[in-house]
């Protein structure tokens, strides 16, 4: 605990820095990407469709939300997405499972696909002891709309050093983990 103390005070010194100056300049942020690497389109592959990411609502604007305490939750009002947070995930998530598995081709919503993923996002935000939270729960649906996989999620990773981007770059290492677990159920799912 007495690690964190140094990280907790330079953190409650950037809110009460932000809440006293008056004319602070919004900063804008993007989850990290991937290193995108070519992937062959082998049209033999099943499509695995990543639908809509659903957001909880405190999560669904454009502030990036810190939990101050046991709680409350803030949202920032300077340190905001760049892009709508639904799609920002979506993408990455996208991304992340073409990298990650070879079972599928992952195609966006549009598509038509043998299978169907939808996540529930219900934490995506810092917490007061330095860690930045992602939980919730996927789906996995056939064509016929039958349930093949259900399961839940709860990753936290530790903020490098204080600051809203050391923030959004953990966000983006628990994206990390939530792709490879899926990844890990899908080379499961298909060796059934």
């Amino acid at each position: 605990m007495t690690t964190l103390k140094p990280y907790l005070a330079a953190f409650a010194f950037l809110l009460i820095l932000g809440c006293a100056k008056q004319t602070v300049e919004k900063q804008h942020y993007f989850l990290p990407v991937t290193d995108v690497t070519e992937q062959s389109s082998d049209s033999l592959r099943p499509l695995l469709k990543v639908s809509e990411v659903q957001l909880s609502d405190f999560l669904d604007s454009d502030g990036l939300v810190l939990q101050l305490d046991d709680i409350t939750l803030n949202q920032a009002k300077n340190h905001v997405w760049a892009e709508d947070l639904h799609r920002q995930i979506d993408r990455g998530l996208r991304q992340r499972l073409n990298q990650q598995q070879q079972q599928f081709t992952v195609v966006g919503p549009q598509s038509t696909a043998d299978l169907s993923l939808s996540v529930e996002i219900h934490a995506f935000h810092a917490r007061y002891d330095g860690l930045a939270l992602t939980s919730g729960q996927w789906q996995l649906k056939n064509k016929q709309g039958e349930i093949q996989l259900l399961e839940g999620f709860d990753f936290t990773a530790k903020l490098t050093e204080p600051g809203y981007p050391a923030l959004v770059r953990a966000l983006g290492q628990n994206l990390d983990k939530l792709s490879a677990q899926i990844a890990e159920e899908l080379h499961q799912l298909q060796q059934k």
